[in-house]
């Protein structure tokens, strides 16, 4: 499988989008996850649709799992917890642009049913340092679940690379 490599305004993107989801939660409000765990992984898809009326899966997603996988904690203890997705999609970004998709989390294989955040695809498409187009939207909460994240599509010939990123709300404190 090929390693996605995502451009440095890609990145730069994402953890402001990130820091801006960290901000919309009050500071001393406990969230609890619906879960209770904070465990994965969780199936990500893109759908047909919005995320108010979505509707069938056309392309599925590598599972959102822990970022490093066993690795050590390090730093502060309130840092908050990140999983990702990344994957490669049979289909050319303007073609998922213009089909009116959104990006959907579900809270796991078993709870396939119970939706925990979602993105419409949309926005401001730009182009990055190497010439590729790319397209960065937010993914809000579903269902109480606390959980937010940020996705990333880039252009690549016929096919898009998707990055998605959540934050896991047992670590928000």
């Amino acid at each position: 499988m090929t390693r996605l490599k995502l451009s440095r305004s890609a990145r730069l993107g994402a953890m402001i989008a990130l820091a801006a989801s960290a901000i919309l939660v009050p500071v001393g409000v406990a969230q609890t996850p619906v879960s209770g765990t904070g465990d994965g992984p969780h199936p990500v898809h893109i759908h047909t649709g919005t995320c108010a009326e979505l509707g069938d899966v056309v392309f599925p997603l590598t599972d959102i799992a822990p970022h490093g996988d066993d690795a050590e904690r390090t730093g502060a203890e309130s840092a908050h917890a990140v999983k990702i997705s990344e994957t490669i999609v049979d289909a050319p970004l303007q073609d998922i642009i213009d089909g009116g998709h959104a990006i959907n989390v579900h809270m796991s294989a078993e709870d396939i049913g119970t939706y925990i955040a979602c993105g419409d695809i949309g926005g401001v498409v730009v182009t990055d340092e190497g010439g590729r187009t790319e397209l960065i939207i937010g993914l809000g909460e579903l269902n109480d679940s606390g959980h937010t994240g940020v996705a990333w599509l880039g252009a690549d010939g016929d096919q898009t690379e998707v990055s998605v990123t959540l934050v896991e709300p047992d670590d928000m404190q």
